[in-house]
């Protein structure tokens, strides 16, 4: 269930983690979860090697895909872990460099089952009844202390680079 509809000035942040194209909730080709679901499982077990506690805010940055596929809703993710300062040892991990900006941001309340219903509602319905224009950047799934992969009580945020009109 998609909540709490905010616009908010999120900062710059750095993030260590590895990249994936897949097609997005809103393509009839959706594959998000067969592709991306791996690439966090992978990125929950490099958080642990690189010493970060359970909870540490981890990050998906999408944008369209660098492919002629970006026209039939081919995305790429980053998924990374949120680190105050690069390690000595990247463990074989990407550098992102998350640039800061307003966004548009509404919480995703439940399950994993049911966040593309919530993704389809932000994009569909509240994003566009907001008075907020959508801009180009990168679009944000943030999981911090709030997630828990087990809980149905589970809080994540989903948000979109806007601005204000």
């Amino acid at each position: 269930m998609a909540t709490n509809f905010q616009v908010v000035e999120l900062p710059a942040r750095i993030l260590l983690g590895k990249s994936a194209d897949f097609y997005g909730a809103m393509s009839p080709k959706f594959n998000g979860q067969e592709v991306l679901g791996p690439v966090w499982g992978l990125m929950q077990a490099k958080r642990i090697e690189l010493g970060l506690p359970e909870g540490s805010m981890m990050i998906g940055a999408t944008r369209p895909a660098e492919s002629a596929e970006a026209a039939n809703g081919l995305l790429n993710q980053f998924v990374g872990c949120v680190v105050p300062e690069l390690p000595e040892d990247l463990l074989g991990l990407e550098v992102f460099e998350l640039p800061g900006g307003t966004y548009a941001t509404c919480e995703h309340v439940g399950g994993m089952e049911t966040l593309t219903n919530s993704i389809q509602s932000f994009y569909s319905e509240l994003l566009p009844g907001s008075g907020c224009t959508q801009r180009s950047g990168l679009h944000l799934e943030i999981y911090d202390d709030r997630y828990s992969m087990t809980s149905p009580e589970s809080v994540m945020v989903i948000a979109a680079p806007v601005s204000k009109n």
